[in-house]
């Protein structure tokens, strides 16, 4: 078989499957954080603001946030300071659980 003909067999199965994948990752990618939606229908007043925002600079918070770069989110310490944030902005309410620090295990 001439190799032209091969390759005109192989690249449609290949860009089918290519179509496939990439729609899968980007249904994964589609998805937002619950914990980034703000709560419907919340009107805060500046002072609400302004304590949040001293929450978040008391807790530690901003010192990862500081750079262009993304913090690691899973790191002890942005962990520890988040939890520290959301104790003060929401006391009573337990702060969202972080990824497990289990790699071994999905």
């Amino acid at each position: 078989m001439k190799p032209i003909l091969t390759l005109r067999a192989i690249i449609p199965a290949t860009l089918a499957a290519l179509a496939l994948l990439s729609g899968t990752a980007a249904a994964q990618m589609g998805a937002a954080p619950t914990t980034a939606a703000p709560e419907p229908n919340v009107v805060l007043s500046r002072d609400d603001v302004m304590r949040d925002l001293a929450a978040w600079k008391q807790s530690g918070v901003e010192k990862n946030w500081n750079s262009d770069n993304t913090p690691d989110i899973n790191s002890p310490e942005y962990v520890n300071s988040y939890k520290k944030y959301v104790d003060t902005v929401r006391p009573g309410t337990a702060a969202p659980q972080m990824q497990s620090q289990n790699p071994g295990k999905w």
